[in-house]
């Protein structure tokens, strides 16, 4: 597992670890998705190449624009209700795909950085693996 500097809280799952629903987890510093977003794809781009897309569930996090631009590029915001209600699916160009569990920002300290690890090692629903954490999923 890889963690960013601490003005990004992102946990990644190293690339051998054990399969599991999530491929770690991201603990955004506010609600709003659309402000929050570029600074993940610039974490993400190393590892996944030009992000393509990313899809969300609009009933946990509202209507994004259709669309971001981050460093003069283009990247597609897809609202879906039946996504996991505190995920994120990410797509690279090349059709690489990550699948982030979002910790809500209004988690303390150590919920947050329990729900983190929790991302890159269980198995569940976003919901249950935050509850279990101790993270309220209403906002």
């Amino acid at each position: 597992m890889t963690e960013q500097p601490k003005s990004l809280r992102l946990m990644i799952k190293a690339d051998t670890a054990l399969p599991s629903r999530f491929d770690g987890g991201w603990w955004p510093r506010s609600a709003a998705l659309a402000t929050e977003l570029p600074i993940l794809i610039g974490a993400l781009t190393p590892r996944l190449g030009m992000v393509r897309r990313i899809g969300y569930n609009p009933d946990t996090w509202g209507l994004l624009p259709r669309h971001i631009a981050v460093d003069g590029h283009a990247i597609r915001l897809e609202g879906f209700t039946g996504l996991d209600p505190y995920s994120l699916r990410i797509t690279g160009m090349t059709s690489r795909v990550l699948f982030l569990l979002v910790v809500p920002p209004e988690a303390d300290e150590h919920t947050g950085r329990t729900a983190l690890a929790a991302a890159c090692t269980q198995n569940g629903l976003s919901r249950h693996i935050l509850a279990a954490c101790g993270a309220s999923t209403q906002h």
